[in-house]
């Protein structure tokens, strides 16, 4: 059973992690962060101590690596072999083959500090070397999710990036149309039931039946026009890209 964990990091994973361990009763020992500051600041709001000294780690059940991608190996070729995972959607687990006991503890969400976020209904994927440490990440992850999915590396690849174009793709979508209304002195929140309308829509029905506009009907005066419109060349791009994928798909 795990009774005490260590976060190592202070961002956007580790800060949500580490609020939802801690409104779930899950001790958290110890905090590391190179940044001093943020560190600072996750540690008192969970009531651990901290260090920015990854030698210094104090005894505990399991680590949770919560820090890039590209700086994970830097931080496992620092750990004593202990039970160790990281939360990556993209990294192997097979980036602690030489350690034992290790896994992954993948929380399939966006996750911002400043914004608060019931972990409830967040997928987590887990993944271990052993199926001990698998029952207990099983374990943790329902004492915070109703939503476990036991996931090999290979597959959470996949699924990270269709989260990456859904998600990510779909927000920086926002800021474009953001941008293009602050210049012309429209309100963005005009959008906004819209935007809301359009995600409640593919909760309930398939994307590909959800699909509305110009390039769906193969309105090629309106993309043109629009295109046009746009003063960013790579908006320009991004516009007639999306605009002709979209047409292939539904314009027979």
């Amino acid at each position: 059973m795990i009774k005490k964990v260590t976060i190592i990091g202070s961002g956007n994973v580790a800060t949500q992690l580490s609020l939802a361990f801690k409104e779930n009763k899950i001790k958290i020992l110890q905090v590391i962060s190179r940044n001093v500051d943020s560190g600072q600041e996750l540690a008192k709001r969970i009531q651990a101590s901290f260090t920015n000294n990854i030698k210094k780690i104090v005894d505990t059940d399991l680590v949770f690596i919560c820090v890039n991608d590209d700086e994970i190996m830097n931080v496992v070729k620092n750990l004593p072999n202990i039970p160790i995972v990281h939360t990556s959607g993209s990294t192997s687990i097979n980036i602690f083959k030489k350690k034992e006991q290790y896994g992954v503890f993948y929380p399939l969400q966006s996750l911002n500090k400043g914004i608060y976020i019931d972990f409830s209904d967040i997928p987590i994927c887990i993944e271990a070397s052993t199926k001990s440490l698998h029952k207990k990440l099983h374990s943790i992850a329902q004492k915070i999710s109703k939503n476990v999915i036991s996931l090999n590396s290979t597959k959470r690849k996949h699924l990270h990036l269709a989260a990456v174009i859904a998600a990510n793709f779909s927000n920086f979508s926002y800021l474009i149309a953001k941008k293009h209304l602050k210049k012309h002195q429209i309100e963005f929140d005009l959008l906004k039931p819209l935007i809301l309308h359009n995600t409640q829509k593919i909760i309930h029905n398939d994307p590909k039946l959800t699909q509305t506009g110009p390039a769906k009907r193969g309105d090629k005066n309106i993309i043109k026009e629009h295109v046009n419109m746009l003063e960013n060349q790579d908006y320009k791009k991004i516009y007639k890209l999306l605009s002709k994928t979209i047409s292939k798909e539904y314009v027979k």
